[in-house]
This record gives structure tokens, sequence and C-alpha cells, in this order.
């Protein structure tokens, strides 16, 4: 009995020693419902079902309560981070919905999302393992219950003040199912057929932004990015040019994918005003979009909340976007339209307007969207056309 209290204190006193060494040791977290609902004849999340699909059936409805809890600290130099996150509907399936956003295989979700560390590396800072990206072809997605993250290595270069280096390998990300009925899950899934790079150069001042990245997925497409922000007077103006070159066989394969977008936005009294238009010749196969989720979402500017990488960033696709912000009292109010045409794929046709209001109520942030979808081709327009509703209920700790 004295042998195992002897070996008990001595553990507990090495790991109080191993924990005083550890510094800035912060806890965070997150509880988030969120909810969606249609009147068309499919489900959020992109499942047909019979029964009636009016707007808070749970036939046309489907949800997520989802739990985050992160850790993040450091040891002199070296600093890390780890984050588990746990889906659920709370057992509502058929009840008040039919789908859950985000599971494994019908199971609620638990895994380690993130879990990196970081380390100076001769004037460079190396940030390795499971981690958000922000590039503009290859990123977290953040719009769904739960968001993909990478198996990745970053190293970022302070080259000057104003000019950055960054070199990323990405070789898994958590992408589940991909185009609109993505979702993320426990299942990292490789990318390409041998992960993806990226390097990237960022110079930024006062006035003036240029970024440019090239990227090389394996297996299906080499890829360029440019874009360039400046300020004109009270006018903040964007431009932006891509191109996909792919690389492959299968989805690899096919003609490259050229890109270009304008966008503007300025403050007039309490109103935030943005206008975009981008383009997308003809020719191309792959979608100027993330490359990890499919394409689901893309930088473009003129992407809306459905209007995404799956329609304005195809091949032939012409868009353009209007929106209006600001807020009243302490809501915040967002109007915004895109309209996309194509007139190679008539299913990429669409029209979408959006009204978007945010509200704090003590601790709770509360979001909803207001959605109204059409398309010019009739038999979409009767599955996803109609009017969308997502609320989105969160609280940090």
């Amino acid at each position: 009995m004295k042998k195992i209290i002897l070996s008990v204190a001595v553990a507990a006193m090495a790991l109080s020693t191993t924990a005083s060494a550890l510094e800035d040791i912060k806890v965070s977290g997150q509880a988030k419902l969120w909810y969606e609902t249609s009147d068309t004849d499919t489900l959020a999340g992109g499942n047909a079902n019979g029964g009636d699909q009016d707007l808070f059936h749970k036939d046309s409805s489907g949800a997520d309560i989802v739990f985050k809890l992160g850790m993040t600290g450091k040891q002199g130099n070296v600093g890390f981070g780890a984050e588990m996150t746990q889906v659920s509907t709370m057992g509502l399936e058929n009840v008040l919905v039919s789908t859950t956003r985000n599971d494994e295989g019908g199971n609620p979700a638990a895994y380690v999302s993130k879990a990196y560390f970081t380390a100076p590396i001769a004037g460079a800072t190396l940030k390795m393992g499971r981690q958000e990206l922000n590039t503009p072809l290859l990123y977290t997605e953040k719009w769904n219950a739960v968001q993909n993250n990478f198996d990745a290595a970053v190293v970022i270069v302070p080259a000057t003040a104003d000019l950055t280096i960054i070199a990323a390998y990405a070789g898994q990300t958590n992408n589940g199912d991909v185009g609109p009925a993505w979702k993320a899950g426990a299942n990292f899934n490789q990318i390409g057929t041998q992960g993806s790079y990226a390097l990237g150069a960022m110079y930024k001042t006062d006035d003036v932004g240029v970024n440019v990245w090239a990227y090389e997925v394996s297996g299906l497409a080499s890829a360029v990015w440019a874009d360039a922000a400046l300020k004109a007077g009270p006018v903040a103006v964007k431009a932006y040019a891509g191109i996909v070159m792919p690389n492959g066989s299968g989805t690899g394969a096919g003609d490259d994918t050229t890109g270009f977008a304008l966008s503007a936005g300025m403050k007039t009294g309490p109103v935030n005003l943005f206008v975009a238009g981008s383009m997308m010749l003809e020719d191309g196969s792959i979608a100027l979009a993330n490359f990890a989720t499919g394409g689901k979402k893309t930088k473009l500017p003129t992407a809306g909340v459905y209007t995404d990488g799956v329609y304005i960033a195809q091949p032939d696709s012409v868009a353009v976007k209007l929106k209006a912000s600001g807020k009243l009292g302490s809501t915040g109010l967002a109007l915004q339209a895109v309209m996309n045409t194509n007139d190679t794929t008539a299913s990429k046709e669409t029209t979408e307007v959006d009204l978007i209001i945010s509200q704090k109520l003590g601790d709770f942030k509360l979001k909803g969207i207001l959605m109204h979808r059409s398309f010019d081709l009739d038999a979409l327009d009767d599955t996803n056309g109609g009017i969308h509703a997502r609320v989105i209920a969160s609280v940090n700790f």
C-alpha cells in the first residue's frame, strides 16, 4: 500500500511540475444550435422525402446541436492548441427534424477537431497538425453547423514589414459529403491523391493589398489565384482573377477554368453598400472554388448563401451581387440579391434574395437567414427553389 501511495504522490508531483511549466493556458468553447427548414420538395441537406414539405415541418427540416471545447497554451516559444467537437440532435430526429446536418452514418459525431503546435524556425513560424486554413482555394468553411479543418503544415515567413510569405501542405480534411449537401464529420479524407500544396505572397499597406497564390492538388489540378484591393476615397475596390488547370484523370481532367471578378463597397451614413460582378469563361471543367469541399464555397465576391461555388464559380457563369447592410438599434440587418446566368448549364441559372438578421440576447448570439431561391429550370425550381429559413443560436464561453 505504501508503494502505491508513493507512486501516486510521485506522479502527482510530476504532473504539477509539467503543468506549472506551461504558460498562457486558455480554455474556451461554444454551444450552438443550427436549424434550417424549407417549403420545397427537397430537404435541407438534399435528401428527398415524401409527405408534407411546408416550412417547419420535420420532413423539410434539418438541425444539429454542436458543442466544442478547446485549449491553447505554450511552453517557452512552443505553442499548442487542441479542440474536441461533439455533434448530435439530442434525439430530435423524426420529432422536429428528419435529417441531421453533421453525423457519422446517422450516429452523433465526437472527434478531435483541432490538435496542433506552433514553433519558431529561423525567423519563420511553423504551425503543424489539425488546424484551420484560410487561403483563396483551400480553406475552412464555417457556414455549416460544423466546419472542416485540415491535417496540415504551414510555414509563415514575415519577409518585410509589408510582405508575408506562406507555404502550406494540406494532407487531409473532414470534408464529408461534398456538393450542395456538404457536411463535416469525424472522418478526415485525403485531399487529391497525395495531398495538396500552396504557396502565397501577401503584400499589404494602409491603402493597397495584393495577394498571389499558387496551388498543386495531386491528381486534380494546379491553380493560380490573385486579388488586389485599394481605396479610392470612400470606396474600397477589389479585383480578382484565377485559373484552374486540371492535372489528372476523371474529375482532374478537362479544360482550364478561368475567372475574373470585381467588387466595390462604401459606407453612406449608417448603411454599407456593396456591388460585385464575376465572370467565368466558357471553357473549363473544375470550379474556381474550395478544393477541400468539392467546390462548395468560393472566395469570389458574388457568392450568396446557396448561390455559391456550386453556381457562380462554374465555367460559363456570370453573376451579379447587390448588398446593403447596417444596424437598426442593436439589430444587424442585411439584404442581398445574387443573380447567376449560365448559357452552358441550365441548372446553374438561378436568382437568390436573402434577408439576414443578427441580434445579441444576453450571452447568446442569434442569426436568422430568410432566403428565396428561383431557377429558370422548372424541375429545379420545384425541388430547390422557394423559401428557405436558417436559424443559428450560439453561446461562447
